[in-house]
């Protein structure tokens, strides 16, 4: 069934550049959790919560993608229990 709503794909990759953007992150090929959990003798304690920021913005959008499609499952779940009549408001 076409949609004229936003792919929600779309938002969580902008909102992921806008991430990587605030906290001047370039590198992708590092997983930024790992980094934000390295021990004192790596980066200074403002990197660090730099990292962890992000880290922990990241997860958050995951969440929210996730979030977005368990709704949309739920969504096509309930269009395929609604009665093919919508005029029938017996529910037979």
């Amino acid at each position: 069934m076409p949609s004229d709503r936003p792919d929600p794909s779309e938002f969580f990759a902008q909102a992921q550049r806008m991430l990587r953007e605030l906290f001047g992150d370039t590198r992708d090929d590092e997983d930024p959790w790992a980094e934000a959990t390295r021990s004192a003798r790596g980066p200074s304690a403002e990197r660090q919560r730099e990292n962890l920021t992000f880290a922990l913005g990241t997860r958050a959008v995951e969440a929210l993608e996730d979030l977005a499609l368990n709704v949309a499952a739920i969504r096509q779940r309930l269009e395929r229990t609604q009665p093919e009549n919508p005029d029938d408001t017996t529910g037979h």
